[in-house]
């Protein structure tokens, strides 16, 4: 949405002008379209997978400091011309919002239904409902982590960001009336003091392991929208020209360090979304002067004609581009080239285009009544939310004539196999709760051997009871999901995960562990934690213990059973896949790691899949849960082929 033009309740204004030659209001500021550009540039290429934008995703934060600067002004401008009212405030946020939003969900429910079998369908077909009712943070919140890829299919998971602004957009006009009713319109201070209670309540969750939470929940994310709302209420900068272009670069900086060196390990939101949040801040703020010419180099080129254009379109082609993304590999049944990546791209484009010209603007600019565009609205959102109930119904009846697409491993059963909230602790757990004596595997008298690790530490539990190795060397399975197992106290990880990690050389000593063997999913932990796990072997065989570091597993980016399910028939008992160029880069350093530190190194690609394929289903028996982990069948299949060595 583009900035009204405003001013606040003493009088002054808030708007400037910014673009008076570009035929918009006198209070538009093209330079805050185009920090919308640099926002969705930056959660477009994070999406699209490109390792130099890891750090991408702090774009939502971005949007979120934007929208609170542009409500306010919205907000105030109505309160100061005594025309505010809520129901005309909801219409005009129905306007903005809910026409190329109900476009976007029903293009993806219509593809969905042809495309997608029923095991991830009907997830799909959940999170539908809870994008049309803007609840869907809540639901992401509590069915998945933004960062993992344990589901392949969720086209729909960037649409938390809108459930947490449309809350936002619910609350605001309630406290706005609230605090003008009976704090004397104290706007300033009620602001800082609920900014700072959000922001407070972000870094409590943050550090006691509440990371989903965290990131997903209104109350721990309204500080961001709130300092949107400060910057809104503060007085122009009176500042020299110097010291107004310095405050846009730093801001820039700020947001560009965070969108190039985060990433999946970072700890977030927690202090490090202050950082990009504040950079945004800075653009807008430094940005404001009295007069076009008076403008910082940066936010003149912020309002270049391509980049204005771009932060007009980033509504739309944040809608449009995340489901583009997750269906294409889901069609092709394959990770998209680079190739493939830059023509997705340019479909975003156009689709979002097209959005915003046929969808977003006439409707923006129809001259609906109120009562007309909230009940509209309505039936959108319920229209939307009832054809998700009723497409999981005829997704069914379109997959039920392919019963290869029936054959869904057991996830359930491989987590209880593998211990999962006992001896695999999951996010939110403490090291405390892992349960020692319980966690270990078969009855032998000699010293046991320590498997410590993440999830795919816990998948080799299944094969190692199933071998019967245990009998002769007891092993200890010690491991945290998501956690990268290693000793680096600079290694990436919320408290929790640290501490459990700084517990490893208690539980060796306890156990009177002779042997450590350190697994985990590296790939997804990118080029830190695996350096740093040279650190790790060091230390455990510093402290008198043999240590074995195995390698990165076979990788899929899409389940492998549903790629048999498209391209060989139901009874189809062997099969294979090509190995991933990632996997085989990564045990290459992990094996230079190894051997610099003096450590044994496993490399189950070699061992897996040494012409190259990766046996993918055996005897009619699939190996592979996801992309990644093995089934109860894939764990007993790896173990027998490379644990024997490891348990002498």
């Amino acid at each position: 949405m583009s900035p009204d033009p405003a001013r606040l309740p003493d009088g002054r204004a808030a708007g400037h002008a910014s673009s008076q030659s570009s035929g918009q209001s006198p209070g538009y500021r093209a330079d805050v379209d185009g920090l919308r550009a640099v926002a969705v540039l930056a959660v477009l290429f994070f999406h699209a997978g490109w390792s130099r934008f890891s750090g991408g995703f702090v774009g939502v934060d971005v949007f979120f400091v934007i929208s609170g600067y542009v409500i306010a002004l919205s907000l105030f401008r109505d309160l100061d011309a005594g025309r505010f009212s809520l129901s005309g405030f909801f219409a005009r946020r129905a306007r903005r919002i809910l026409p190329a939003l109900t476009a976007v969900l029903l293009g993806t429910l219509l593809v969905s239904l042809l495309i997608v079998p029923p095991v991830y369908f009907r997830p799909f077909a959940d999170s539908l409902v809870a994008a049309s009712l803007f609840f869907s943070n809540l639901h992401f919140w509590q069915t998945s982590s933004y960062f993992n890829n344990d589901m392949p299919f969720r086209p729909l998971l960037h649409t938390w960001s809108l459930g947490v602004e449309e809350q936002f957009y619910i609350a605001a006009p309630v406290c706005l009336l609230l605090i003008q009713r009976f704090l004397g319109g104290r706007w300033r201070l009620v602001v800082t003091l609920c900014l700072l209670v959000s922001f407070g309540l972000n870094l409590y969750a943050v550090r006691h392991g509440h990371i989903d939470a965290a990131f997903y929940l209104p109350f721990t994310r309204a500080w961001e929208f709130l300092l949107g709302v400060l910057i809104a209420l503060a007085p122009g900068p009176g500042l020299s020209r110097t010291v107004r272009e310095a405050g846009v670069l730093a801001g820039l900086a700020m947001i560009a360090g965070a969108v190039l060196f985060y990433g999946p390990g970072t700890l977030f939101p927690g202090l490090a979304a202050l950082w990009p949040c504040l950079g945004a801040g800075a653009v807008i703020w430094f940005g404001k002067p009295g007069d076009e010419r008076a403008m910082p180099v940066l936010s003149r080129f912020l309002a270049l004609p391509p980049v204005v254009w771009t932060g007009r379109i980033s509504y739309s082609l944040y809608l449009v581009h995340w489901p583009v993304l997750v269906l294409g590999p889901f069609l092709m049944m394959r990770k998209l080239s680079f190739g493939e990546t830059l023509v997705a791209l340019a479909l975003c484009f156009l689709l979002a285009w097209l959005l915003f010209r046929l969808v977003e603007t006439p409707m923006r600019r129809a001259g609906w009544k109120t009562p007309v565009v909230l009940g509209a609205a309505l039936v959108c959102a319920f229209g939307m939310a009832a054809a998700g109930w009723g497409g999981a119904e005829i997704n069914a009846r379109v997959f039920a004539s392919q019963p290869a697409y029936a054959r869904v491993p057991d996830m359930a059963g491989a987590e209880q196999a593998w211990g999962v909230g006992t001896c695999l602790l999951r996010d939110g757990q403490s090291w405390t709760d892992w349960a020692g004596d319980a966690c270990i595997l078969g009855e032998g008298e000699g010293p046991p051997v320590l498997l410590f690790g993440d999830s795919f530490a816990a998948h080799y539990v299944p094969g190692l009871r199933e071998s019967g190795l245990t009998n002769g060397n007891r092993v200890i399975e010690y491991a945290m999901e998501g956690c990268p197992p290693t000793l680096d106290p600079a290694s990436p990880g919320w408290p929790a995960c640290s501490a459990f990690r700084e517990h490893v050389m208690e539980i060796a000593s306890r156990y009177n562990v002779r042997r450590v063997i350190i697994a985990g999913s590296w790939l997804e932990y990118g080029t830190g934690p695996s350096v740093q796990v040279e650190g790790t072997l060091t230390a455990l065989e510093a402290a008198g213990l043999e240590v074995v570091l195995i390698g990165q597993p076979p990788n899929f980016h899409i389940p492998p059973y549903l790629i048999l399910a498209r391209t060989l028939p139901a009874e189809t008992a062997d099969a294979a896949l090509p190995l991933s160029l990632e996997a085989r880069a990564m045990n290459r350093k992990l094996a230079a790691i190894a051997e610099r530190a003096g450590a044994g190194f496993v490399d189950p690609t070699a061992v897996l899949c040494p012409d190259g394929t990766c046996p993918v289903r055996v005897g009619n028996e699939d190996i592979y849960l996801d992309y990644g982990h093995f089934t109860l069948a894939g764990s007993f299949f790896s173990v027998e082929r490379y644990f024997p060595e490891l348990l002498r």
